[in-house]
């Protein structure tokens, strides 16, 4: 099909895709807003961006150039930003990489000449960058490359010694597997998965180099070369969120940025101790920078950074040269100034469609098979198959698949044939991922399914108002294996809770996502107790070999409070690489849940601002303590493992930073660890729970 006519399709269904709206709970990288393509109006106008008279006008806009994109390379799982060069940018530009849309959402205008970009999943290699101005486009070609590796973190110190996870697309990791940044090798390499492992980076120079993977004895396997895809910095100048540098030795170097668009913050109020009397205090400059020099500044230390209309936040008891805080703008309607938006505000995302057939197997080589794999139906059953995509994340939703007119449920003597089976149509999400179908018995008075078979596809990757068609799932994974899970010493629960042990086990594909085999609302992966641990059988499981031969299980066992996983109290672990084996997986890790000393439940907080609490058992690696009263007041305190105690200074001398309004505080204690964490080396984009292996949380109030 010629480029113009497959552009004009993919607008038909982006116009189509744009009017239907899904929200995840607590992840607005996946919303879909109901907007429509016809919404946005034809780009022959500048649109308001400034006129440069070094660019040729076009129709009183600048010519519509591309000349680049920084950085030119990324993992193909796509989700990293950067930024499109050239000409003639509008507000309505719209940035193809690979053919594959960017979500409108995530792209920004910064200027007449830039556009800031989050790019989607990409198939491995070069890529051109285009952009579109209404019926203009212009395209740089191969200036995009994507990396078969995604590297977590990008970046580390020159000394080395920074933990990363490596995930490869197409690859299965063995013993033999060798890791090289740069010239010298990555050490204490650990398997989490078959396409993923852990290691250590060696020292390098200031700069980015290629990551390498390779594997010994697999000639199959080729060799894996991420240009570019991390960066040895130089903490004593940081601009990473964090801590770095080594001990402090009279100097501290502290520098603020904004969380959420990545800009340095002046007049910022930092202190160094809990007293405001102390001299180690000032506001950042108009680079966000400030300074502490004194022969007696030696850790470990503890600092608060406070500005208006911005959470504070303080890092307790550290010892570390140099300290970047990032801080978050509080929702507070009366700190938006007239003009500006919200945060979260944008143009609105797009879905995309996969469509093919189930194909089952049996003599049939050129028609439809019968569903041999599945008994026959009694009376009250019918044999029913569901389609779906793996999840980014086992607690991100996928949306709905029947969306866009989606055909999931396939019924068998009652849907439509194909040319070697039934059909399928289902809307997703744009990203690297792999589609599944589950076939079984259903019955017809209750809609349960028990599942017989099921089928996966991989290494697919979805584009946003694009449809991925003839894209065949054959059924050829009988389920009849089993995991055993044993969940031992459940955590004592407070009077609040927990009340109910939930495990999950969940087939993991590394960077294609998670198979969480849920319908109508029931996940067969998920056991529930109300009595404390034991052995959780998970029946009905696929063989771990053909298209799952490089799988495993992201196990997550936890004890909760309500359903939703998220309000405290709770303590959970999750655990990659999981397999199929004779013996139960033992979990009997589970952290204590904290329980509040001072100030107790509904208690004054003491003229000496102290909070206090304690935990029983396995001390965290560090603690996540958080302050909330309404939308004009939220502080973050990150206190290392080995303590329980901070102190929430009193800042109403401090001009325009002020203090909490009389009345109720919600005080929330999260007791974390992670795999290799060193406190003084803390790194704030790692802070995310999908990092996590261990939380435990508890929220009480407390009044000031």
């Amino acid at each position: 099909m010629h480029r113009s006519a497959q552009r004009a399709n993919a607008r038909f269904l982006l116009l189509l895709l744009l009017t239907l709206a899904f929200a995840l709970a607590g992840c607005s990288d996946d919303q879909i807003d109901t907007a429509s393509l016809d919404d946005v109006p034809d780009a022959g106008e500048d649109g308001g961006a400034e006129r440069d008279a070094s660019v040729p006008n076009v129709g009183g806009r600048a010519k519509l150039t591309v000349t680049g994109i920084s950085p030119d390379s990324g993992p193909f799982s796509g989700g990293n930003t950067a930024i499109v060069r050239g000409s003639g940018f509008t507000d309505e530009a719209i940035v193809e990489v690979g053919g594959r849309m960017v979500q409108p959402r995530d792209t920004v205008r910064i200027d007449r000449n830039s556009l800031s970009i989050v790019l989607p999943a990409g198939d491995v290699g070069a890529a051109d960058v285009t952009v579109i101005e209404g019926d203009e486009e212009a395209t740089r070609e191969d200036a995009y490359r994507y990396n078969p590796l995604l590297i977590e973190p990008t970046e580390g110190s020159v000394a080395g010694g920074t933990s990363v996870v490596i995930t490869a697309r197409g690859a299965t990791f063995a013993a033999g597997v060798s890791v090289d940044f740069g010239d010298a090798a990555c050490t204490d390499i650990r398997l989490i998965t078959p396409s993923s492992l852990r290691c250590k980076t060696p020292r390098g120079a200031i700069g980015q180099v290629d990551v390498t993977v390779r594997v010994e004895g697999q000639g199959d396997i080729p060799t894996l070369v991420a240009q570019d895809a991390f960066e040895y910095i130089d903490f004593t100048s940081t601009t990473t969120g964090g801590l770095s540098g080594g001990p402090i030795e009279g100097t501290v170097n502290v520098t603020v940025v904004d969380a959420v668009r990545g800009i340095v913050l002046p007049d910022v109020f930092v202190l160094i101790g809990d007293d405001v009397s102390s001299p180690y205090q000032n506001f950042t400059d108009e680079n966000g920078q400030v300074t502490f020099s004194d022969e007696g500044l030696v850790g470990p230390l503890t600092i608060h950074a406070a500005l208006k209309c911005f959470e504070r936040v303080s890092f307790v008891a550290f010892d570390a040269r140099n300290v970047t805080i990032e801080l978050t703008p509080l929702l507070d309607p009366t700190c938006i100034k007239p003009g500006e938006l919200m945060p979260g505000g944008g143009r609105g995302t797009a879905g995309s469609i996969i469509s093919g057939e189930l194909v089952f197997p049996g003599a049939n080589e050129f028609w439809v098979n019968g569903w041999d794999f599945v008994p026959e139906p009694r009376a009250n059953e019918k044999r029913v198959a569901y389609v779906y995509t793996t999840r980014s994340r086992i607690d991100v939703e996928n949306p709905d698949p029947s969306l866009s007119d989606g055909i999931a449920r396939i019924v068998e003597n009652e849907s439509p044939l194909g040319e070697r089976g039934y059909p399928y149509r289902i809307f997703a999400r744009p990203a690297g991922l792999a589609v599944y179908a589950i076939a079984g018995l259903e019955r017809v008075d209750t809609g349960e399914l028990t599942p017989y078979v099921m089928g996966v596809t991989r290494d697919l990757v979805t584009a946003p108002g694009e449809e991925l068609p003839e894209t065949d799932i054959h059924m050829t994974l009988g389920l009849d294996r089993m995991l055993d899970v044993d969940v031992d010493e459940v955590p004592e629960p407070t009077a609040r809770g927990p009340v109910e042990l939930r495990v999950q086990a969940h087939v993991d594909l590394g960077g294609e996502g998670v198979i969480v085999r849920e319908i109508s609302g029931a996940r067969f992966d998920m056991h529930t107790s109300l009595t404390g641990g034991g052995i959780f059988p998970f029946f009905a499981q696929p063989a771990l070999h053909d298209e799952l031969t490089d799988a495993s299980y992201e196990l997550v066992a936890g004890y909760y409070t309500t359903p939703g996983d998220q309000d405290p109290p709770l303590s959970m672990t999750r655990r990659r690489g999981v397999v199929q084996a004779s013996e139960p997986e033992l979990v009997a890790d589970l952290l204590a849940i904290p329980v509040a000393v001072e100030p107790a439940e509904g208690a004054l907080l003491s003229e000496q601002r102290i909070l206090r609490w304690s935990i029983e058992g396995t001390r965290p690696d560090f603690f996540i303590v958080s302050l909330n009263a309404g939308a004009s007041f939220a502080w973050q305190q990150l206190v290392p493992g080995e303590l329980s105690e901070s102190v929430i200074p009193d800042l109403t001398s401090i001009p325009d930073v002020g203090d909490a309004a009389p009345g109720p505080l919600v005080w929330s204690v999260r007791a974390v660890r992670m795999p290799d964490f060193v406190f003084n080396e803390l790194k704030l984009d790692t802070m995310v729970p999908r990092l996590f292996s261990h939380l435990s949380a508890n929220q009480y109030t407390f009044r000031r």
